[in-house]
């Protein structure tokens, strides 16, 4: 015995599904410092795990490795995570009118209560909005702003009242308040212009409070089974934006693997912003929980279509001669891209200068370059991706706004967005992804269950067969084929000796569980790195071991400096 390698952790009596095409199944796993240790039967690890530190007997159930979402806007959703509500989860607006009030019972009087994002109307069953004398109601005394989506938000009289909105106000600019017949009103807003207001309004959190908003985030990431979010940036986002980030890292309290893609912050100067970006940074700078994996999703304001919903969105010359030096600048400097496009047209604008780019670099097609979306693209541009040897991150945008799709795009092309077929066929690598936290929800079962099955929640959209995507590579989507757009699919993602012990256990067997259970699919048990980020049920007992025996991961907000296991 004294030969066998003493594991940190056992595995058995399980379903383990590698994502390696040697061994795709397994019994057992064992993990020891932060690795993959052995996967193999039972038998095959019974030395192991009678040698091991601590074992745990599965019963049947299916280990999977961590998910990770790539493509996220996690960062910016972490700075005031604990400050705003969550509506993923709330199915009828008796729930989401009594997480109101509830907000308003443990806050002071004329404190903001918010919901930004992440959920739509569609998923109630009264699919409407609040009103916004249903909020007064709920909230006399504090502002309440709801925002669905990017589409559109409402927000009750005192809100209004903060915002200096009356009946007497003009549109902001870049927004629009809607009234009813007499002119008064409705509460109900729309546009980015006026979405701002409020959210100025609502103040910024100190960095104390924005590192326990990321911390409290990543825990609920952790819940789902995330292991590793790819981060896209976002409108707006300043480099001092990644403070909180940045500190909880130093203090050792990240639990999800973090990736970041650096957007422009300043609109009407993004070439100036890359150039000091590759002047200053390196491609791939960071460790193993934290990492500078790339630019964009957003290198250009000019360039971004937003949602794709305005066929006249056109990329202008001025705004794509730019989006060309950046990318040459990307290119030189050896920062991998990825860029936003919806629409076809705008996809082609950005081949154009990866194209470019290539000729005279030829470096492009070495980076594993992404487009973001790509909701819209046609066979003749998807081929353009192939030839540059570029890959595709798909997210489930359209569960929730089928209906907008069919009415801007058609019944035909929204039923072919996107084309997840065509990419696979072309040998496009295609990971999955959420979005969120803004834009969709944050579950990547959510996601995994849009892959399999291609339809909206409002039955508007159904994706054709040859665009869907079996269990597993719907979620491989999520895992193996994930990493290989941070060039980390060499040790990410699959379940195999040397790999990362990034695993988690779903709360049922989601080859075997009903398609319409996979989106409620949770996990009991959630390990980063060999280290426990999240227990529920059976695992409790992991969560109560020392933090030093069994590598459970304390996350810390505390003005600390050490690290913890």
């Amino acid at each position: 015995m004294s030969d066998v390698p003493v594991a940190d952790l056992v595995l058995r009596n399980a379903k383990v599904v590698t994502f390696t095409a040697s061994r795709p199944r397994a019994e057992s796993i064992a993990v020891k410092d932060g690795r993959v240790l052995a996967v193999g039967a039972d038998d095959e690890l019974a030395p192991l795990t009678a040698a091991a530190r601590h074992t745990a007997d599965l019963g049947g159930r299916v280990v999977l490795p961590g998910l990770n979402d790539s493509h996220i806007h996690a960062m910016r959703a972490g700075l005031d995570w604990e400050r705003t509500l969550h509506w993923e989860d709330v199915r009828s607006l008796a729930e989401a009118l009594a997480r109101v009030r509830q907000a308003a019972a443990e806050r002071q009087a004329g404190e903001w209560i918010r919901v930004v994002g992440g959920w739509h109307s569609r998923q109630l069953w009264e699919n409407r909005l609040p009103t916004r004398a249903e909020l007064d109601a709920a909230a006399p005394d504090h502002p309440v702003y709801i925002q669905e989506l990017y589409d559109r938000a409402v927000l009750n009289s005192a809100a209004l009242a903060r915002c200096g909105w009356g009946a007497a106000t003009g549109d902001p600019p870049g927004g629009r308040l809607l009234r009813d017949a007499s002119g008064s009103l409705t509460g109900e807003i729309t546009g980015i212009g006026a979405f701002a207001v409020p959210s100025a309004l609502a103040g910024v959190a100190d960095l104390e409070e924005e590192i326990r908003g990321t911390a409290a985030m990543m825990a609920a990431f952790a819940g789902h089974g995330l292991t590793g979010v790819v981060d896209g940036g976002g409108m707006a986002t300043s480099p001092r934006d990644y403070d909180a980030l940045y500190e909880l890292w130093r203090r050792g309290g990240l639990a999800v693997r973090t990736r970041l893609f650096m957007c422009t912050w300043t609109p009407g100067r993004e070439v100036g912003d890359y150039e000091q970006l590759t002047a200053v940074g390196q491609p791939d700078f960071g460790d193993a929980m934290l990492k500078v994996s790339g630019a964009g999703e957003m290198p250009h304001s000019g360039c971004h279509d937003f949602g794709g919903l305005d066929p006249e969105f056109a990329i202008s010359d001025a705004s794509y001669d730019e989006l060309l030096q950046i990318t040459r600048l990307c290119a030189r400097h050896g920062w991998r891209i990825s860029v936003h496009a919806v629409l076809d047209s705008s996809l082609s604008r950005v081949l154009d200068a990866w194209e470019q780019a290539e000729r005279e670099t030829g470096r492009i097609s070495q980076l594993r370059c992404s487009i973001v979306h790509a909701d819209g693209a046609s066979e003749a541009s998807l081929r353009r991706v192939a030839a540059l040897r570029a890959g595709v991150l798909v997210q489930n945008r359209l569960l929730l706004e089928g209906a907008d799709y069919v009415r801007a795009w058609g019944q035909e092309a929204a039923d072919a967005a996107p084309r997840i077929g065509v990419m696979r066929q072309l040998g496009i690598p295609v990971g999955g992804g959420s979005d969120a936290t803004r834009a969709n929800r944050y579950s990547p079962w959510a996601s995994i269950w849009w892959l399999v099955t291609g339809r909206s929640i409002d039955g508007a959209t159904r994706r054709r067969e040859r665009d869907r995507l079996s269990r597993h590579d719907a979620i491989a989507s999520y895992t193996r084929d994930a990493a290989w757009f941070t060039g980390e699919d060499g040790w990410r993602g699959r379940l195999s000796p040397g790999y990362d012990a990034d695993l988690r256990v779903p709360t049922a067997d989601p080859f075997e569980c009903a398609e319409d259970d996979l989106s409620g699919l949770r996990s009991d048990l959630t390990v980063v790195g060999g280290r426990v980020t999240h227990t529920r049920g059976d695992f409790e007992e992991l969560r109560s071991r020392p933090a030093a025996d069994i590598g459970y991961h304390a996350l810390v907000v505390g003005p600390v400096s050490s690290s913890v296991v």
